[in-house]
């Protein structure tokens, strides 16, 4: 019933829609008011009833009657319809009669405190609260005392800021400067006015024309929101200009999944409608400053996402439509994206990667965030760890998911999700979610895992986040396939983790080899974990899973997922229960225990195929496995046979092996780099081919020579360097090709 009510919701939105875009956004916010405030008198029986206080920030009003107050007030801003300024008045008035509520003695119990409750003490509540405010102001509909009571209940509530003034580029901080510019705009000829103006210029100063400092697609839109609101309010079009908003626009928009908005990674919810509204808002501001046709489609694509799954949107979510009503610009017209894989947006801020075949709801996507914390925002980050409790966070509001995949979807389908938010504070038992067994990716602890011991057991600690550093080594866009290899380098534990994701378009499925190469001598425990929903049936070394359903939010049923770890030697695998997603999942792991000395690798492969859900997963298993090579755990060989075609990828896992001893240039050297598989020897960093009954095609990346049945097909030709280090003059050397691609017809003739 809630798909059948869901789908009518969005058919009758996008019959709106044609009827004009701020229309339909008008009709939306009409239709929340209204709810919202018959709603209302159950909602304030209900908070009275229930906990008024919460550890963060005590006095815990509730959201509503602010929210509904704005709504109501920008309904009137539109409309000029009294009605909406008066219900908005009552609101603002008697909301500081809430703490009428709290029990006796309540304002002892924090120090802050000392001056009284503050009305709102929920950063979040005060720009909707000022806002309502300056929009009725002059209705007529509020008497001088009550003018005078609102204006109090914000000069308290603003200045009860002053107590905690957090700083930094975070949506946090944001939130305070943009609710201090709202106060001293309503207030203006307040004695602390230019106070709050100064607090919120200070506090908005780190985040205009910088580089946010979180990794979380659940605080990344509130954080923009406020900052193009404050924008607004303090009259800083320059922000516009500055080169980190259009990039931010572009990152986001080119995250989109084919479920139509952006996916969760860091502290986020799947489909979060309050994440989603601000996304709408902020991308309808970048359509209507840039003219641009990806961000008013972006708008769209989120909107009917968020708004196609409920008849009435909560008045929360209306306020922040609010925005996108007053920013959108219908001129701009909206063209859905095309192209297919690539970098989101570059290795050094986004550090994200998507595989795609498409920008449709049927297109295959996979997400790999590798974003560490990187070296910005220093000041900031150092600022938090010794302010509020985050040491289970990657800063900020970040996961340890280093070379996690957070998604994949196929045809609809839902088939890899990531963790979700916490479920507890700061972070729930052993750091949940945040920690790094949460997440699609290897794990790594020190010492021996009892074979008796559950892996689960192994790897939890305290939850304490552990830095690493993470780089991008390759991303290619090939004829046939899709490639990157991201790295991560873990100081601490002394390893250094490759994670290789091959994306064959044709027919669908990806390969993950995950290279590890010990830095010092320990031992150490691997754990590649993949965490599902439900398993359909498990086989010798695989799991064909599926995820029906993340809370209320229910997936198309036609698609499957099978795991396939096809290299087993001295490796265990299995499945142990896990609280994920505020629910009951499985981890599908393969594990090994080892003693390791400097220099040694360690090798992981998992294929992942989608698949229809009525074929069964035996008939694909035998399709893949692993070669040897002539390197074996410096290279890994994985072959799928498609039925008509074999597919051949090969990645060398150790890079360094093709690197002269000496101190020349160039250092690469065929003899010492090369690697033997099948019919091929190649020193490529990763080689895909694939042999039908025409022939072999073939693509290989950062190579001197490739050759195939003892033939040469491609290789570098030698060239003279001068200037070697070693005191010679010159050198006769071989410089490395970036990338080739070729056909050798079956005669042994070269297509090209």
């Amino acid at each position: 019933m809630k798909r059948i009510s869901g789908v009518l919701a969005a058919l009758l939105f996008l019959g709106a829609l044609a009827h004009g875009q701020k229309a339909a956004y008008l009709e939306e916010i009409r239709k929340a008011a209204d709810a919202g405030w018959e709603a209302n008198p159950r909602i304030i029986e209900e908070w009275k009833a229930s906990v008024k206080s919460v550890v963060l920030w005590g006095y815990n009003a509730p959201a509503h009657p602010v929210y509904l107050a704005s709504t109501l007030a920008f309904l009137y801003e539109q409309t000029g319809e009294r009605k909406y300024a008066e219900r908005a008045a009552e609101l603002l008035s008697t909301f500081g009669d809430l703490r009428k509520s709290l029990p006796e003695g309540f304002s002892k119990s924090r120090v802050e405190y000392s001056d009284g409750v503050p009305a709102l003490s929920n950063f979040f509540f005060l720009p909707p609260y000022s806002r309502a405010y300056m929009r009725i102001r002059s209705s007529g509909a509020i008497d001088a005392a009550t003018k005078a009571k609102i204006e109090k209940e914000i000069a308290e509530s603003i200045s009860f800021i002053f107590r905690f003034p957090e700083w930094g580029a975070h949506n946090r901080a944001m939130l305070r400067a943009e609710a201090l510019i709202y106060a001293y705009l309503a207030m203006p000829h307040h004695p602390d006015a230019t106070k709050w103006k100064q607090l919120a210029d200070a506090i908005a100063a780190d985040n205009l024309n910088h580089w946010e400092i979180e990794d979380a697609s659940g605080y990344n839109p509130i954080w923009l929101h406020a900052l193009f609101s404050y924008a607004e309010a303090a009259h800083r079009p320059d922000v516009y200009s500055s080169p980190m908003m259009r990039y931010y626009l572009e990152y986001y928009a080119k995250l989109i999944a084919p479920q139509g908005t952006i996916p969760d990674f860091g502290d986020a919810g799947w489909n979060a409608s309050s994440s989603g509204l601000r996304f709408v808002a902020i991308f309808e501001k970048g359509a209507a400053v840039f003219k641009d046709s990806l961000y008013k489609w972006a708008a769209q694509s989120v909107l009917e996402t968020v708004a196609g799954r409920t008849s009435t949107l909560g008045v929360g979510d209306a306020y922040h439509l609010s925005d996108a009503y007053r920013w959108a610009d219908e001129s701009v017209q909206s063209a859905r994206p095309e192209g297919a894989s690539q970098e989101v947006l570059d290795e050094v801020i986004g550090k994200k990667v998507v595989f795609r075949n498409g920008w449709d709801p049927q297109s295959t996507y996979l997400l790999l965030n590798y974003r560490d914390e990187g070296d910005g925002g220093w000041l900031d980050r150092t600022y938090l760890r010794n302010t509020i409790s985050v040491e289970e966070e990657k800063m900020h509001h970040g996961h340890a998911d280093e070379n996690s995949i957070p998604l994949l979807m196929d045809r609809g389908a839902v088939l890899l999700t990531d963790a979700g938010y916490r479920d507890g504070l700061p972070s729930g038992q052993y750091g949940a979610w945040r920690q790094d067994y949460y997440h699609n990716r290897i794990v790594v602890r020190k010492d021996k895992r009892d074979t008796a011991q559950s892996v689960l057991e192994f790897v939890r600690n305290s939850g304490a986040y552990r830095k690493v550093r993470t780089h991008k080594v390759d991303f290619a866009v090939l004829k046939n396939v899709d490639m990157s290899r991201t790295r991560l380098i873990d100081d601490e534990l002394g390893y250094q983790w490759d994670r290789s994701i091959v994306y064959v378009r044709d027919p669908g499925y990806f390969v993950v080899i995950d290279g590890i190469k010990i830095l010092r001598p320990d031992y150490f425990t691997f754990t590649n974990f993949w965490h599902t929903q439900r398993i359909l049936q498990r086989g010798e070394h695989y799991y064909d899973v599926v995820n029906d359903s993340i809370g209320s939010f229910t997936f198309p049923t036609n698609r499957a997922l099978l795991i396939v770890f096809p290299d087993v030697y001295a490796k265990t695998d299995g499945v142990e229960p896990i609280r994920r997603q505020w629910q009951s999942e499985q981890a599908v792991y393969q594990t090994q225990s080892s003693q390791y000395k400097a220099g040694d690798m360690e090798c992981f492969v998992t294929v992942l195929m989608p698949h229809d859900r009525t074929v069964g997963p035996g008939s694909l298993v035998p399709k893949v496995r692993v070669e040897p090579t002539s390197a074996p755990y410096r290279s890994v060989a994985v072959q799928v046979d498609d039925g008509s075609r074999t597919s051949l990828i090969l990645v060398k896992t150790d890079l360094d092996m093709e690197v002269a001893r000496e101190n020349i240039r160039p250092r690469y050297l065929y003899d010492l780099g090369k690697v033997s598989v099948g019919d091929f020897e190649t020193d490529a960093h990763f080689l895909y081919a694939v042999e039908d009954t025409t022939g072999m095609s073939y693509s290989a990346l950062s190579f001197l020579k490739v050759l195939y049945r003892g033939q040469t097909l491609v290789g570098a030709l030698p060239n003279t360097h001068a200037l070697q280090l070693d005191g010679t003059d010159t050198r006769n050397g071989f410089s490395k090709w970036r990338r080739w691609e070729d056909t050798v017809a079956r005669s042994g003739n070269r297509k090209r």
